[in-house]
């Protein structure tokens, strides 16, 4: 976990998580990269960390997350993985 934050108790952590879901369900059309940086920071892991954590290396993460690279979607899954998250479809809409 960060540093930066406090430690969370457990009611805390499944509150952050809950919230996380509501905010996805509400934009089903946000981009992947904005989602998997979503989950991170939610979860509030480092770069390293989330990448340790889905078995993708801290480049790849690092390259998702800023829209430079395009992930497979093995690698999309690995990523989504934590929160219990698959990658699917939606129909084509605006996201913000």
């Amino acid at each position: 976990m960060d540093k930066r934050y406090s430690v969370l108790s457990p009611a805390e952590q499944v509150a952050l998580r809950r919230d996380l879901m509501l905010r996805l369900e509400a934009a089903p059309a946000m981009p992947i990269p904005a989602v998997i940086r979503e989950i991170r920071k939610t979860l509030r892991l480092t770069i390293p960390e989330y990448a340790r954590l889905c078995q993708v290396s801290p480049r790849t993460l690092q390259d998702i997350e800023r829209g430079v690279a395009s992930p497979t979607l093995s690698t999309v899954d690995k990523l989504l993985q934590p929160m219990g998250l698959r990658a699917g479809a939606v129909a084509a809409a605006s996201w913000p």
